[in-house]
């Protein structure tokens, strides 16, 4: 895997906005492309946006968790969306030692109705980049299509760091891109650009990779295979 960035992360999460250059290009054309004289006109890409949400805890436990801020970057590593959110419940534990959100935060918020019709908006038809973004999605109620995801927690290379399980963001960052983040009070943007990252770093294999899982065929060569054994 080849681990050279084109930047990091800076080590403080309010410097998240600092970070704004990342590897975006095409795969290196092939020496076949050269001997064409007519060349077929390059397929578009789909548009590539990173996620990430804060949470606080609701409930007389705490345990349970509320949506407090939703933090979107493009593959630019641009913020194109980023808005704390106003409380639907009672708030019980704020985590602000980790989700850095304090009660003026989303006292202030934008209606929570609101940001989910903009955030559903923003993702459509886009190919979306989280790390365990299942908590993301569920927490804003919103759900995505399953072959649009790309889930750096999941990934194969990336769990190969801890032996199949699934790794920090932390510490993924840190060891792939030889960055600090969340030292500290975390930032949603800091961690979406985190997350971009980590994909475009490995974008070429993943992508690879899920295309040929799809060319596989659904039903295997199993009927055909055990026909013939019948017949030897």
């Amino acid at each position: 895997m080849n681990k050279s960035v084109a930047s990091t992360v800076h080590k403080n999460a309010n410097g998240a906005n600092n970070w704004l250059k990342f590897t975006n290009s095409s795969p290196p054309p092939t020496s076949n492309l050269k001997k064409s004289i007519v060349q077929k006109p390059e397929k578009k890409e789909i548009e590539v946006v990173a996620i990430d949400c804060e949470m606080v805890g609701i409930h007389d436990d705490g345990q349970a968790s509320m949506l407090a801020r939703v933090s979107i970057v493009n593959s630019k590593g641009e913020t194109i969306y980023d808005k704390f959110v106003k409380p639907t419940e009672s708030v019980t534990d704020y985590r602000t030692p980790v989700s850095g959100i304090r009660p003026e935060d989303i006292e202030n918020g934008e209606i929570f109705t609101k940001v989910k019709k903009e955030v559903l908006q923003i993702l459509k038809n886009k190919l979306l980049v989280g790390h365990a973004i299942e908590h993301d999605l569920k927490v804003l109620r919103i759900s995505h299509p399953k072959h649009m995801i790309r889930d750096t927690s999941t990934y194969w290379q990336f769990k190969q760091l801890t032996e199949g399980r699934r790794p920090g963001l932390k510490r993924l960052t840190l060891h792939f891109l030889g960055a600090s983040i969340q030292e500290g009070e975390h930032s949603s943007v800091q961690d979406a650009k985190a997350a971009l990252q980590l994909y475009m770093l490995v974008r070429k294999d993943w992508e690879l990779l899920l295309k040929k899982r799809r060319s596989r065929p659904k039903n295997g060569n199993k009927s055909q295979n055990g026909s013939q054994r019948r017949h030897k």
